[in-house]
Parts: structure tokens; sequence; C-alpha cells
């Protein structure tokens, strides 16, 4: 009995040992990763060097170990060590990659080309070591060798879609931008479902002209020999958009569509892309071809809501600024040009498919065309007002209310609308967006108003929410009131009632309070502020000589302000747009580049320039 127990007791003690030992070599090998880690490779390499002789077989000792030997750039220690354990582990793959890797970072490229092949001739077929093989030659930048790995993988394994993945990734490395998406094309023959995946691998590169121009013309190519293959066709159309080769896009939308007769639904999402990439004339000629070719679509309501939409935005870039407004009696026709033909065409719609989710919206854009394009006030609160009483409108409730919210700051109903975006912020439908949107227009309102110290408190809040739109504008508005409120509050209501006058598109009115705003406080920091303001406001009105007064006077007479490079910028605009004037321009823009080379117009003011003398882009 005696016996039993003194071998218990020599096993608990061996075992205690055997654990201490382990605790001992795991707190050695965290020390030696913080100096590592902090660059004291020597004091690392030390400790690693105590565990390898500790425990030879374990990896993570020996690889610490190598990395440290690398660091201080003792190769042939490190050649040394990993040879040590290859004459244990012979045919350690990661070992032998790596020592092919040290043999290079030493100068003897001939030596680790021949250990790399080596691996291969020993596990001939092995996807695995082509792999590691080209991993470590990638690590070490040596991106052609890598390449060859691969392709030699795939040749000699009778897979030729092998390593689909990495090869592409080291083509755009190389800027090798038609192998890089002939390797896309071919991940995506493997799986369709990876289009957006390769768009967004390919969009990398595609932001060059020349990577576009690679990956557009290798497509086509691989098309041209898989004229059948639909995803294909989307890539491409994809990179025609990319390209804004619109019309190139839409003929192969077509040809897309008649050739898998999808009874319309391939060509609306193009019309929807080409919508959302504003090219309005394709996305408008791609919702009339599906709406006269399938008239009986499932989809045709919002095809056709689709094509008044395209030609909304259409007129928006064409109509001249002092058009007539439609009638609120009158019918316009869908044959009229402008925001006559969308009016009609919207309400074409409506009137086919009353009480639905549609027809509120074509009402909705009626309204708002009414008043943005027209600025008639009473014919848009008419027509929005009726849409808020449709059951099928609820959706779009905050949406109008905050137009009509806007329609009633015009009017100079401040308090009328306070309460329409109170509205929205108590409603349960509205989105955070749309909520902090009311906000901002509270506080603007309140500031309209001369309720300073209201306005800055709900600016505050707003500036809170980093994430908001309006976050940005909130601070900006804010620190303008906390800059002139206390020095200059007479200066500030002027300027607030010029502003308003301004959202009124009381022109003329709005320029007069300015003028004497700048007179009656000169030295107020607002001034530069209504200078600008005077300026694009006088080109509303084509007071153009007024506009140019205004913007020299800034230069002029204030050398600090911050707002120096805008004046600069609008003159060349000006000069541009306005006066047709383009040597006056260029010089305005070179300015622009010359004394405000951190501003963030100067980029704009170079390709301005660019484009007025005639030079490609």
């Amino acid at each position: 009995m005696k016996k039993v127990f003194l071998f218990s007791v020599f096993i608990l003690i061996a075992l205690s040992a055997s654990v201490a030992q382990t605790q001992e070599a795991l707190n050695k090998f965290r020390l030696a990763q913080s100096f590592e880690q902090a660059g004291e490779s020597d004091r690392a390499c030390r400790l690693y060097e105590d565990l390898v002789n500790s425990d030879s077989s374990n990896y993570l000792y020996f690889d610490g170990l190598r990395r440290c030997y690398e660091q201080l750039k003792n190769y042939d220690a490190a050649i040394a060590l990993s040879i040590r354990r290859l004459g244990h582990q012979p045919i350690d793959i990661n070992t032998m990659a790596t020592l092919g890797g040290i043999y290079y970072k030493s100068g003897d490229e001939a030596r680790a080309d021949s250990v790399w092949d080596e691996i291969i001739v020993r596990v001939p077929g092995s996807v695995v070591a082509y792999r590691i093989v080209a991993s470590v030659q990638s690590e070490n930048r040596l991106f052609d060798k890598a390449i060859r790995t691969y392709l030699r993988g795939r040749k000699e394994t009778g897979e030729p879609a092998l390593f689909v993945g990495e090869l592409s990734s080291l083509y755009s490395l190389m800027m090798n931008y038609a192998d890089a998406t002939r390797e896309y094309i071919m991940m995506l023959s493997l799986n369709e479902h990876q289009l957006d995946f390769i768009e967004s691998r390919l969009s990398m590169f595609t932001s060059r002209a020349e990577g576009l121009g690679a990956a557009t013309k290798m497509t086509e190519e691989v098309l041209s020999r898989q004229s059948k293959s639909v995803v294909l066709h989307r890539l491409l159309l994809w990179l025609y958009m990319e390209g804004k080769r619109f019309d190139r896009a839409f003929d192969l939308a077509r040809n897309l569509e008649e050739s898998i007769n999808s009874n319309g639904a391939e060509m609306l999402l193009f019309a929807e892309h080409a919508f959302k990439e504003k090219a309005y004339d394709v996305a408008a000629k791609a919702y009339r071809f599906s709406i006269e070719k399938y008239p009986a679509m499932p989809q045709l309501p919002p095809a056709r809501y689709g094509y008044a939409r395209a030609m909304e935005e259409i007129s928006a870039a064409s109509d001249t600024v002092n058009i007539p407004k439609p009638a609120a009696n009158v019918l316009p026709s869908e044959t009229q040009p402008g925001h006559h033909g969308a009016i009609a065409l919207f309400l074409s719609l409506a009137r086919e498919y009353p009480n639905s989710e549609i027809s509120a919206q074509c009402l909705y854009r009626v309204g708002l065309i009414r008043y943005r394009r027209y600025f008639d006030l009473d014919g848009a609160l008419q027509v929005l007002d009726s849409v808020l009483t449709l059951p099928a409108a609820r959706q779009l409730v905050p949406a109008i209310l905050e137009t009509v919210a806007e329609i009633n700051v015009a009017q100079g109903k401040l308090d009328k609308a306070s309460m329409r975006y109170a509205s929205v912020l108590s409603s349960q439908i509205a989105g955070p967006g749309q909520k902090t949107h009311a906000q901002f227009r509270m506080a603007e309102i309140q500031y309209f108003q001369c309720n300073f110290d209201s306005a800055a408190a709900l600016l505050q809040r707003i500036t809170h929410t980093l994430s908001a739109d309006e976050s940005n504008d909130a601070l900006l508005l804010l620190h303008f009131i906390k800059e002139n409120q206390s020095g200059f509050a007479e200066a500030l209501k002027e300027y607030a009632r010029a502003e308003l006058l301004s959202r009124q598109k009381k022109f003329s009115e709005a320029i007069a309070v300015l003028t004497s705003t700048i007179q009656t406080f000169p030295d107020s920091p607002l001034v530069d502020d209504a200078l600008i303001q005077k300026a694009e406001l006088s080109i509303a009105v084509k007071q153009y000589s007024g506009a140019v007064l205004s913007y020299q006077k800034l230069l002029a007479d204030y050398p600090k302000s911050i707002l120096r490079d805008k004046a600069q910028f609008g003159l060349g605009e000006l000069y541009q747009m306005q006066l047709k004037d383009k040597e006056k321009a260029i010089q305005a823009y070179e300015e622009v580049l010359a004394a405000y080379p951190h501003s963030l117009l100067v980029e704009e003011a170079r390709t301005r320039i660019r484009m007025l003398r005639g030079d490609a882009l």
C-alpha cells in the first residue's frame, strides 16, 4: 500500500512539472510575440531559440524564429533552421516554399526557383502545392512567377478553370486588365450568381480609361464566341453603361430582350439602370420600346410611369426658365414639349389607374412640376392636397407634407409650414432621414423669423446626428448664426429676410435687401456671404454686370474671406455660361488654380479650362 502511495505521488509530481513547463513555454512564447510585434527582433529571437531547442517539432516556435531571422536579415541562420526542420519532416510543403522565399531574399534566385520546382515535382498534381508556392512568390512580389505557377497548375492538373480568383487578382495588380477580365469571365461561367461580385471587382480598374477599354474589348470577344450567354450580355451592358456608351447599351439590351423574350422584364431593368445613371434619353427610349412591344405586360403601369419620369427629367434639362405655366383647368397634350407633355403623361396614367399607388405617385409628380418648374403655388397645392385624401397615397404622405410645407414657405405662411413639418416629425411612416430633414427645415423657419436662439437649439440637435445628410448644412447655419448674432444681430436679420425673399423667388427684392445690408454693415462677417448671394441672384434675373461687380467687390475688399475661391470660380462660370467670353473665363479659372491651390474647386476649374481650350479630357 505504501509503495502504491509513493508511486502516485511521483506521478503527480511529474505531471505538475509537465504542466509548469508547458505554462512556462506558453509565457515565453507570448513574450517573444510581444517583442516581435514591438520590433525588438533580437530579444524575440533569443526566446524563440530557447523554445525551438526545447521542442523542435512545434511549428509555431519554428515559424517565429524563422521570421525573426529574416527580420534581422540573418538569412544563413533562417536557411539552416529550415533545412534542419526538413530533415525531420521532408515533405513539409509550407517549410519548403518558405525556404525558397528565404533563398530569394538572400539573393540566390536560382536556388529559390529550384526549391519551388522541387515541391511541384515531389507532389505532382497537388492543387495545394501550386497554391502554396504561388502564395510565397506573391508575398515576395514575384507576380510573374506566381502567375506562371498557377498556369502550370492548370495545365498539369487538366483543370482550365483552376485558380481563377488568384489569377484575376494578380493580373489586376500587374495592370494586365485584359487577362484579368478573362479570368473574371471564367469565374462568371462557373457561377452566374457572382455577376454583382465580379462587377465590383472589375470596377477597381474600369474607372481608368485603359482598364475600361480592355475589359470591354475582352468581354466583346468572349461574347462573340458565346453569343447565347445571357450573363455575358448583362456584363457587357454594365461595361457599356460604365463607359457612358448608352446607345450601344440600348442596342445590346434590345437584342437580349428579343433573344430571351422576357416579356419586357429585361428591357425594363435596363431602363431603370439607365435612369439611375441619369441617361434619361436612353431610359425613355427603353421604356417606350417595352411599352410599344409588350402592351399586355404585367409591368406596363410602372413602365409608363418610368417613361413619364424620364420625359420629366429630359424636360428639366431643356426647358427655358421662363415658360408659361399650364392652366389648372386645361389638360395638356402628351405631344406637347417640355413639362407640359410630362404632366399629360402623368395625368393620363392617373386616370387609367384611379385609386392606385401609381395614380398617387403620378399626381404627386404633377404637383411637384407645378411647384418646382412653374412656381404655380396655388395649382401645386390644389393637386397635392387632393393626393393627401387618397388612401393609396399613404406611403407618400411624409414627402407630400414636406413639399406642401415648402410651398407654404414660398407663400410666406411660415407658421403653417412649421405645422406641416411637425406632422412629418410625428409621422410613423416617415423615415429617419425625412424626420431630420423636417427638423432642419423647421430650424430654417425659426431663422427666417429671426428667432435665432430657437433655430440654434434645433440645429444643435441635428449636428449630433452625424449620419444625417443635413448635419453639415445644420453645422454651417449654426456657425453662421453664432458668428453674427452677438455683434451684428441687425445685419443677420436683414440677411435672413433676403434669404426668405430668395426662397419666395422675389429676387429683385432680395437683391435690394442684400445691397442695403452690405452698405449698412460693411464690417459684418456675413458681408462676403451677402456678396455671393447677391451675385447669384443677379444672375437669376440676368443682371450679369451686377453679378460681376459683386464677385469683384468680394475679391478686392475682403482679402481674408474664406469664400474668395468660390467668388473667383463663380466669376469664371459667369463669363463662360452667361457672357460667353471664353478668354475671360479661362483667366478666371486659372486664377483659381494659382491663388487657391487647395480649394475643392480646383479640379473642376482645371476641367473647365481644358474644355474651353478644346483639350482632350
